[in-house]
């Protein structure tokens, strides 16, 4: 969650320890700041989910922990007004702001009900900030404040958390949003299809927006919960087992949809088994090829997390 301050987890590896199909064991790169010597092998390792290799080890860079926290939240009407904020206060960069999430009306309802919690069933953005001075926080919490008003925030029921405990009990909900959805409807048996779908942060308003829709349209009820700061959102429906093939139409208009908008089927989640198609489709026929030259030459007899990722057969890019 905290990637709009810190970046993604493979931008804080500085090296890795990696085994080998053949039982070899080599360092991808030397524990410096910054190296220009030979293929990045960091992020080829970090990215084939144990398909290429095992990492036994793994070197970080370290970030400071700033004393003062504090946070809020920010509800709306509509998600798509919601989103809109969060890329306007992208651009203007708070320099506190350390997380920025969204649930919208159905996270925030099932959540309610998991942990007990009365918060207004809208579509809410949970800000944290920290730094090391108070003053500062607010300052761009009142910042954020401002253009959310301009977006159409219901003020009435936005909320500052001053201290860290205070922002602990209201981000609660948040933090569990996959778990309550997996009670929302209190059907015995439901199942969770999870969206991950990423878009270039312009497009972010629309997509959002029209996934909610789309869920909705089809008899079923959207739980939006989302690193929103970074273009990242899951669209998290729960559905009955003869329900599979209805979701499963969904989440290919979903895919298409973050695809056309030049976003990427998975911005966290990572490809596995159900994304293989989805992938072959992003990514194209040359791209799909150059990994599969690569997964022949680094593990010739297929024997690391075989069927992941990519098929080693010809793939096609045709639905």
């Amino acid at each position: 969650m905290n990637t709009l301050r810190y970046g993604t987890t493979k931008e804080n590896v500085v090296s890795l320890l990696v085994v080998t199909p053949q039982g070899d064991m080599f360092r991808t790169r030397r524990e410096v700041r910054k190296s220009s010597s030979g293929y990045e092998l960091n992020q080829l390792y970090m990215g084939s989910e144990g398909t290429l290799g095992i990492i036994c080890e793994l070197t970080l860079r370290l970030q400071r922990v700033l004393p003062f926290r504090s946070g809020g939240l920010l509800p709306f009407a509509d998600v798509r007004a919601a989103v809109s904020t969060v890329v306007e206060a992208v651009h203007t960069d708070p320099p506190s702001l350390l997380r920025c999430e969204l649930l919208n009306a159905e996270g925030v309802e099932c959540t309610n009900v998991m942990f007990r919690t009365s918060l207004q069933e809208l579509p809410t953005l949970f800000l944290e900030f920290r730094g090391s001075q108070h003053a500062d926080l607010r300052r761009d919490f009142d910042s954020i404040s401002a253009i959310a008003a301009r977006h159409g925030c219901l003020s009435e029921h936005q909320r500052f958390a001053a201290s860290g405990d205070e922002l602990d009990e209201i981000w609660e909900a948040r933090r569990g949003c996959y778990f309550a959805a997996a009670m929302y409807s209190g059907k015995k048996g439901d199942r969770l299809w999870t969206g991950d779908v990423c878009v270039p942060v312009p497009h972010l308003a629309e997509c959002v927006a029209d996934a909610e829709a789309e869920v909705r349209l089809n008899g079923f009820k959207p739980v939006i919960c989302a690193h929103i700061a970074d273009g990242n959102f899951h669209c998290v429906v729960p559905h009955q087992p003869n329900e599979r093939e209805a979701v499963r139409k969904i989440e290919q208009r979903l895919v298409d949809r973050a695809l056309q908008l030049g976003g990427t089927v998975t911005g966290e989640h990572g490809v596995g088994i159900g994304k293989v198609h989805h992938s072959c489709i992003e990514h194209g026929q040359v791209h799909i090829a150059v990994q599969q030259a690569v997964k022949k030459a680094l593990d010739p007899l297929g024997i690391m997390n075989p069927g992941k990722v990519l098929l080693m057969e010809s793939a096609s890019t045709e639905r």
